[in-house]
């Protein structure tokens, strides 16, 4: 995918955590800024989305809780009802939504983590 430089400026007591984490994540501090702006946006586009670290590398989740995007897909696809899939999360199905506009938006992000989930 092409990228473009942009900058932006953090507060100084900020930069060592931040390096800290790169480190920690073997990534230069660039790229860690990087995901993490880009994750903050996602998450502010699709409210309830967070993202967490898994065998795919950073997959998206239902915040508040331990299921992928992907399996919020998979349920889906078995029962072809949001207001199903709700009920078998014991959810609202504005979360069900969100989650199903985020794999729609990103298929191939999800496909992939599915994929590795399975494999792992």
């Amino acid at each position: 995918m092409a990228t473009i430089v942009q900058s932006c400026r953090i507060e100084e007591d900020l930069a060592p955590l931040l390096a800290r984490q790169a480190r920690r994540k073997k990534l230069e501090v660039s790229t860690l800024s990087s995901l993490y702006l880009q994750e903050k946006a996602l998450e502010e586009e699709y409210p309830g989305i967070g993202f967490r670290d898994a065998a795919g590398g950073r997959e998206a989740y239902i915040l508040g809780h331990r299921v992928a995007v992907w399996e919020v897909e998979d349920v889906h696809r078995e029962t072809r009802s949001v207001e199903k899939t709700a009920r078998h999360f014991r959810w609202p199905p504005s979360v069900v939504r969100c989650a199903l506009a985020f794999a729609k938006a990103f298929p191939a992000e999800v496909a992939a983590h599915r994929a590795a989930e399975s494999a792992s």
